[in-house]
């Protein structure tokens, strides 16, 4: 039985940090770092009428976080606002709306660690499913579209020049990078899902010189610290998402190593 629980959990962790890890590519190079918090503290308010309502489903949530990448790239596209200010607006209301729901619930604070911090175990087979749906529709879009936004991260001007819909492009990757945060949060919590959208292309560049190295390297550094986390924390019995984060730190420890031995 636990095996089934453990091997479910690395299959879903594994599908979801391989996407992270193509999206972070994007989300560093454009110094966009502090999307992932925004996000995920965006789903704080649909998780809190969950709590509130009684509901366990991702309907809540992935709305918040959707109007709320939406708001975040309208501001910026129409509103002449930076990115962070964007953020950083949509991150204040969706806490104080998520806390002020949450105080008038009952029996959520048992629960504050599992929606801060996450806890993989306890994923079933529909987060399973879920998940696989994500993964194939996410990185057959990330795919295909991964020069269009290569070129808009370098030079949007030119992109633009070239016929790419710039600001098309630019809401639907608010859009995928939403809805793969809300199901992360189930993985590894509000606080620390902005890890996976940092870390593997921090990895990436202290390995490779080249963008195909930078993100095969990620996503292999993500596989291992899902593998790595889920192992200690089944072990040591300690909290997942800490466990991968920390076991993802590692990585990247070691990563900067090598990047100092090699040059």
């Amino acid at each position: 039985m636990i095996w089934d629980i453990l091997i479910r959990a690395f299959i879903i962790g594994a599908l979801l940090s391989v996407l992270l890890s193509v999206i972070s590519y994007f989300v560093v190079m454009r110094k966009m770092t502090f999307a992932g918090v925004g996000i995920a503290h965006s789903a704080f308010g649909g998780i809190a009428l969950n709590f509130l309502l009684g509901f366990t489903t991702y309907a809540f949530p992935l709305f918040f976080s959707i109007v709320a990448s939406l708001i975040i790239a309208f501001m910026y596209k129409r509103g002449n606002m930076t990115e962070d200010s964007a953020i950083d607006l949509i991150f204040i209301f969706s806490m104080a709306f998520g806390v002020f729901i949450l105080s008038i619930s009952d029996g959520y604070s048992a629960n504050m660690l599992g929606i801060l911090f996450g806890n993989i175990l306890s994923v079933n087979n529909g987060d399973l499913y879920l998940s696989v749906v994500v993964f194939i529709f996410g990185l057959t879009f990330m795919s295909y579209y991964f020069s269009h936004f290569q070129l808009i991260t370098y030079n949007e001007e030119l992109a633009e020049i070239s016929g790419i819909k710039t600001t098309l492009l630019y809401y639907l990757f608010w859009l995928v990078l939403s809805v793969v945060i809300v199901l992360s949060i189930k993985l590894i919590g509000i606080i620390l899902v902005n890890a996976f959208l940092v870390l593997p292309t921090l990895v990436g560049l202290n390995i490779s010189r080249n963008y195909k190295g930078v993100v095969l390297t990620a996503a292999i550094s993500s596989v291992l610290s899902i593998a790595a986390g889920i192992s200690a924390s089944y072990a040591l019995n300690t909290p997942a998402g800490a466990t991968i984060v920390l076991a993802y730190v590692t990585i990247w420890i070691f990563s900067l190593i090598y990047k100092k031995i090699k040059t």
